[in-house]
């Protein structure tokens, strides 16, 4: 009987994942299959199931669902976190309070019993304070508290199926852990390995840790090396002259201001600069502003974000191209009972930069919105990588084209 047990739960239980995808973007489809709709999840479980004993995952995030049975196409983080942590790996959780400390559906019931909450231990779960991030505190509107809104998550080795070592991985993502995340919204996820990033990710998640009793911190804001390949950047960041709306202290508008509309190629032949946006929340009109004066210099730019997340401010400053074309789809796609909306967070460049024309993604939990910038525990990344950028803008005319009417979901 015992025997008979055991070979049933060893059956029941997923298989081994597959090596995770280093140094390529994963992009859901909520329109696809469970395997397409869940395959950021997917990604996230396979980095989890290649780290070995001894090793460390730090993990940060905003939403997190742990209600369902873990599979294959579709992953239990937390039930991948607890196997984890039973193989040996030292877990670390540092997650937003989301009132929901004590459902059924938040992970924290599942791995507090196992990881513990003491921060100061080799594993642990910890929550930021209500209505705080672990950083951020500030309260900038009357309804709009601070939070935890991060999605990523560290390693410290993984060890892939040909016995590869890859150590100082880092998976960073648009996308909570829940099902709408997958089957309602477009996301997207980055893997890679790059040790000064990574020990980037590992300082800001040991502050989140540090300040999770509620300190905080009002301007935290640092960024990483513009060298390196995955250039960090953590939030939140404080303006300096007590207006929001200031644009010297806005991290997408100074990322903005470093591009050129055209530029020579090797051959002498002039091109244009290429700007695209995919969003969820689009709130900042300072933002907004510095893209409609890229169009009035001869940049192309072409704007997707979520129908309704956005204010007449913004709808505004966009129109203000001087009668050049801007392109801006506002995306609310019915499909069999549910609206599919975007919530990534990225933008492209594709042409002058600084001084040189290397495609540019700048993805993460980073959303156009105040919030983010100013009052949310934040991290963005800048790539500077051609076929990276090629892969993102593939996936920037799928999701556009659906929510243009151009293509039907599929």
């Amino acid at each position: 009987m015992l025997l008979q047990t055991l070979a049933a739960a060893v059956l029941a239980a997923p298989a081994l994942a597959a090596d995770p995808l280093l140094g390529k973007p994963v992009f859901n489809n909520p329109a696809g299959t469970e395997t397409q709709q869940y395959a950021i999840f997917q990604q996230l479980a396979r980095v989890i199931d290649h780290v070995p004993a001894g090793e460390t995952i730090a993990l940060s995030w905003f939403g997190f669902d742990a209600s369902y049975t873990d599979t294959d196409t579709r992953p239990n983080i937390a039930d991948r976190l607890v196997r984890a942590k039973k193989r040996g790996v030292q877990v670390r959780v540092v997650l937003d309070n989301n009132k929901l400390k004590n459902s059924k559906a938040y992970p924290y019931k599942t791995l507090a019993p196992v990881l513990g909450t003491d921060d100061a231990a080799k594993s642990f779960i910890v929550l930021c304070p209500d209505k705080k991030g672990c950083i951020a505190k500030r309260k900038i509107y009357a309804d709009t508290t601070a939070y935890n809104h991060n999605k990523f998550l560290i390693a410290s080795r993984i060890v892939l199926d040909s016995g590869k070592n890859v150590s100082d991985v880092v998976f960073q993502s648009s996308s909570n852990l829940g099902t709408w995340d997958a089957d309602t919204a477009w996301n997207n996820a980055i893997t890679w390995s790059e040790t000064s990033s990574y020990k980037n990710y590992q300082r800001y998640f040991n502050d989140l840790r540090v300040n999770h009793d509620g300190k905080g911190v009002e301007n935290y804001y640092w960024i990483g090396k513009s060298a390196d390949k995955y250039k960090t950047h953590f939030f939140p960041r404080k303006e300096t002259n007590g207006d929001l709306n200031q644009a010297s202290t806005d991290t997408i508008v100074s990322a903005l201001n470093a591009v050129k509309c055209s530029y020579k190629d090797s051959k002498g032949n002039t091109h244009q600069t290429d700007v695209r946006v995919v969003m969820w929340a689009f709130t900042r009109v300072a933002v907004a502003n510095k893209l409609a004066a890229l169009v009035r210099a001869g940049c192309w730019v072409d704007v997707v974000y979520t129908a309704g997340n956005d204010n007449e401010s913004v709808v505004k400053a966009l129109k203000n191209t001087g009668g050049k074309k801007i392109g801006v789809t506002r995306c609310s796609v019915p499909y069999k009972g549910r609206k599919l909306r975007p919530h990534s967070k990225i933008m492209l460049i594709d042409g002058a930069y600084d001084d040189d024309q290397v495609p540019r993604i700048f993805m993460g939990s980073h959303n156009y919105a105040m919030s983010a910038l100013r009052n949310a525990d934040e991290s963005l990344v800048r790539i500077r990588d051609g076929a990276v950028h090629a892969e993102y803008l593939h996936n920037f005319y799928a999701v556009r084209d659906t929510c243009s009417g151009k293509t039907p979901p599929k």
